[in-house]
């Protein structure tokens, strides 16, 4: 009698401790899934989305701002929106500038247009002027990187 009682108790000691295993192993297992979905998610908009740097010119004429004219193409199939979340990097003789969207973002900074059609998707070529201050475009080697909200980016090296 004894014995069963024991194995009672030891069957039923183990159920418990089945379902608080359960009960504990079930939300890990769905969060995980969570994440990995998202991880999913974002790769597959990162492989979707490419841009390409057609063309970079620099114009020193104006006399009170130099610019930097930079064409970049949507090469992907993923539309690029926000692209005022996009980063700029310019690396110039004298080191590198990170420049923000915006006039309302300092004395340097980018805007752009959108060159043949309302929105930046598949095909669509964008204009990015760089506002800089006069005077410093100089001549030498340049390098400007463009940046996607998602960090897809383009390079191009231009001479000046």
């Amino acid at each position: 009698m004894d014995k069963a009682i024991t194995t009672g108790i030891m069957i039923i000691a183990s159920v418990v401790a089945s379902v608080a295993l359960i009960n504990a192993v079930l939300p890990a297992i769905g969060d995980s899934s969570g994440a990995l979905s998202a991880a999913n998610a974002s790769a597959a908009d990162r492989i979707r989305t490419d841009i390409e740097i057609i063309h970079v010119a620099a114009d020193t004429s104006s006399g009170t701002e130099d610019q930097i004219l930079v064409w970049v193409k949507n090469i992907g199939s993923q539309k690029i929106n926000p692209v005022e979340s996009s980063d700029i990097f310019l690396t110039t003789p004298s080191g590198v500038k990170r420049l923000s969207h915006g006039s309302s973002s300092g004395a340097e900074y980018w805007d752009y247009i959108v060159e043949n059609g309302t929105d930046w998707t598949q095909a669509v070529t964008i204009k990015i002027t760089l506002h800089l201050t006069d005077g410093s475009v100089t001549t030498g080697a340049y390098t400007v990187s463009v940046a996607a909200y998602n960090a897809v980016s383009a390079t191009k090296d231009f001479s000046v």
